[in-house]
């Protein structure tokens, strides 16, 4: 076997999903699959869930070092890994010191029940292994469009997990989902998201558009005519209308796929009034063509 066909023999998961701004970092499984799998919305499904054995885990990490793998920064895969509990994870990253001795940074994707699972003392002691970012689908700052999602979490919930998470020194990087309230509640959606990311210190927001997936509840219910998705022009709107509701420090905004089109990404508070006039440029020229603007940063 080549190198390259080792490397990938190391992953279970049918598709690698690693969030943007993670393209340079090492990617190692230890989960597959989301332990929720009821959101209305979501294609993450596909993976039966399942903890890959620790001792697995120990041997695809041996072997990345074995191969020289590069780089000082990992990204944990699947789909909500830190479902794992806090005494694994802490033997995860003692493999990590061992065999890729030159990583100083972990993260991976997360659900707030994940967060609030851990102790306070547990949450401080995996910052100080190396733990220092988590990415978190917030999805909405709206309880109804949460229940509506079937989410399995609500905004209480959410905030609760972001101080745990400011409390310990951990990082976080979160997402919502331009279109996901629909037509009736478009509004509520996109203000209630923005008063939830006033509330909280996150790195980053990335925005997303609501793609309905064949076979997803909500695919279904569009076409019973119980759920009425936005137009590109709507969901321009609505993140309008959320970028005008953000009140927030130190934080780097991006919308990488309102439109499948184009990119918008500024800095924020700085980059506020660039992104409401780039908006506003295509809401008058009404095509919505490609619009680039500053490329999102690299997390290391």
């Amino acid at each position: 076997m080549t190198r390259e066909e080792k490397l990938a023999a190391l992953y279970q998961g049918s598709t690698v999903y690693r969030p943007l701004g993670e393209e340079d970092s090492i990617l190692a499984e230890i989960a597959v699959g989301c332990s929720w799998r009821k959101c209305a919305f979501c294609d993450f499904t596909r993976d039966p869930f399942g903890l890959i054995p620790l001792e697995t885990v120990r041997k695809n990490i041996q072997t990345m070092g074995e191969l020289g793998v590069k780089g000082t920064r990992v990204f944990l895969l699947g789909q909500n890994a830190f479902c794992r509990g806090a005494d694994e994870l802490m033997q995860i990253f003692g493999y990590l010191r061992h065999y890729l001795p030159q990583i100083n940074e972990i993260s991976m994707y997360a659900r707030a029940d994940d967060i609030l699972r851990k102790t306070p003392e547990q949450l401080q002691t995996l910052r100080e292994l190396g733990l220092t970012d988590l990415h978190i689908g917030v999805e909405s700052g709206s309880d109804t469009v949460l229940a509506m999602a079937e989410k399995g979490e609500a905004v209480c919930d959410l905030q609760n997990a972001f101080q745990m998470l400011d409390q310990a020194g951990i990082g976080y990087l979160v997402t919502s989902i331009l279109g996901l309230g629909g037509r009736h509640l478009w509004k509520s959606h996109a203000i209630e998201t923005a008063r939830l990311y006033n509330r909280i210190h996150a790195k980053q927001i990335w925005v997303l558009a609501l793609k309905l997936f064949p076979g997803t509840k909500l695919h279904k219910q569009a076409g019973q005519g119980l759920f009425e998705p936005l137009t590109p022009r709507e969901m321009l709107l609505e993140e309008r209308l959320l970028l005008q509701t953000l009140d927030v420090q130190n934080c780097f905004f991006m919308d990488t796929t309102a439109l499948n089109q184009y990119t918008l990404a500024a800095p924020l508070p700085q980059g506020k009034e660039s992104l409401l006039q780039a908006i506003e440029q295509l809401l008058q020229e009404g095509a919505f063509p490609g619009l680039e603007a500053a490329p999102a940063p690299r997390l290391n």
